[in-house]
């Protein structure tokens, strides 16, 4: 039987950005989805890039292994009003 992955939604991203203060290390946010999520890095890595595009974080790298996921205004806009960001 083949196992199907779970759907990391775009909002458990973003919420996970927020709890944290609006500024995460990416490997700190990637420990958090994996809490409870079964997510691979590469997985992770698309999805922010993904959310990156669309303009509901900002990504900066520190070094090529430490980089820091920044919440953006229209995500924090999205979250106050509940609304869903549109999925691929």
């Amino acid at each position: 039987m083949r196992r199907m992955r779970q759907v990391v939604p775009t909002v458990a991203v973003l919420e996970a950005v927020v709890r944290a203060g609006g500024t995460i290390a990416g490997d700190a946010l990637f420990m958090e989805l994996r809490k409870s999520r079964d997510i691979s890095f590469g997985e992770f890595l698309k999805l922010l890039m993904v959310l990156e595009l669309r303009g509901f974080v900002r990504v900066t790298t520190i070094s090529e292994e430490k980089f820091f996921v920044h919440i953006t205004e229209r995500a924090l806009k999205i979250l106050t009003t509940k609304e869903e960001p549109e999925s691929d």
